[in-house]
């Protein structure tokens, strides 16, 4: 078994726009169906202030799995037959996050597997994601399920039937570093989530023997170093995480090393963090640079110190 965590970007944009791709070397099913509805309403995603609420009617979740609205996933089930999407999984080339998985995966989802696909908050990076979701599920829109947004207060219960996760990220387009420490404290949550924390009784989603992999091809590249330290961070934590890749025009995913850290290195040196600064620098300061920096008279957490104390909250309040 294994849970799957795809960056996903606007790569199937192109499709959408244009019905076809040059690229792909064959007309792709349905293509001028799928530019014309991207076109008239963005294959039924294109009102920015009722996107959510149509998202969350019919693929929501909340604390547990809701049943969706029949009429909202209804209609999603009638796109998604009209547009063929069951077919677009098939064609290399469509986009980046679909070739990556189909390379590890021919069938891309397997009935005991969770996908986590991580979205930006933006109009064209939901819907991309979604109908990314839904073709990964070979058209089986039953298996796609949306949350929109992830932070302290979020709890889970895993899902069956290889089901997909659609994760809306704000900030993870990030074009400033304010947006980097949100998209950056939403992967801590995230990762948080599959590992679990008794203290804040959050269950697990990852089961401790399962594999944990990062597809990183798709997606926008300047989440990569950050889902890389991610991965790096549940290697820590003795999981079975890995990061891959895959290089354009490669029948093979690479994969990429990731660093085991210490965890008794990480509580010491980031439990003198009340918040974001500390009066002191940590002893030790193997971390200086990565998960925190100076700044006199003492330190101040990094985005990738923001992820890794949430993740590691609990070793710190047992000191390791």
């Amino acid at each position: 078994m294994t849970v799957h965590v795809v960056s996903v970007g606007i790569s199937l944009r192109e499709f959408f726009e244009k019905g076809h791709l040059e690229r792909v070397g064959r007309m792709v099913p349905s293509g001028e169906e799928v530019r014309d509805l991207w076109k008239r309403d963005k294959l039924g995603l294109a009102d920015v202030y009722k996107v959510t609420e149509r998202l969350e009617e019919a693929f929501g979740l909340g604390t547990g799995i809701e049943l969706p609205s029949r009429n909202s996933l209804a209609s999603f089930k009638e796109l998604a037959a009209d547009v063929e999407a069951d077919k677009w999984a098939s064609y290399r080339g469509l986009s980046a996050e679909l070739d990556t998985v189909r390379t590890y995966n021919p069938n891309m989802v397997a009935d005991d597997d969770l996908t986590i696909l991580l979205s930006s908050d933006t109009e064209d990076g939901r819907a991309c994601a979604v109908w990314t979701a839904i073709a990964m599920a070979k058209g089986d829109v039953d298996r796609v399920l949306y949350l929109g947004g992830v932070g302290p207060d979020t709890r889970l219960v895993r899902p069956e039937r290889g089901q997909i996760l659609v994760l809306s990220v704000e900030g993870l387009d990030t074009q400033q570093s304010a947006e980097f420490e949100r998209a950056m404290e939403a992967l801590g949550y995230m990762a948080r989530l599959l590992v679990g924390n008794r203290s804040r009784e959050i269950h697990p989603l990852l089961e401790r023997k399962e594999k944990v992999l990062f597809h990183l091809s798709g997606g926008y590249r300047a989440t990569v170093p950050y889902l890389i330290a991610t991965a790096e961070w549940l290697l820590s934590l003795g999981h079975d995480a890995q990061a891959h890749v895959l290089p354009e025009k490669a029948k093979k995913s690479l994969r990429i090393p990731l660093r085991r850290l210490p965890v008794e290195m990480i509580a010491r040196e980031l439990a003198v963090f009340e918040e974001r600064t500390a009066s002191v620098v940590p002893e030790g300061a193997l971390l200086d640079g990565y998960a925190y920096v100076r700044r006199p008279p003492g330190v101040k957490l990094t985005e990738f110190g923001l992820g890794m104390r949430i993740l590691f909250e609990e070793h710190l309040e047992s000191g390791g």
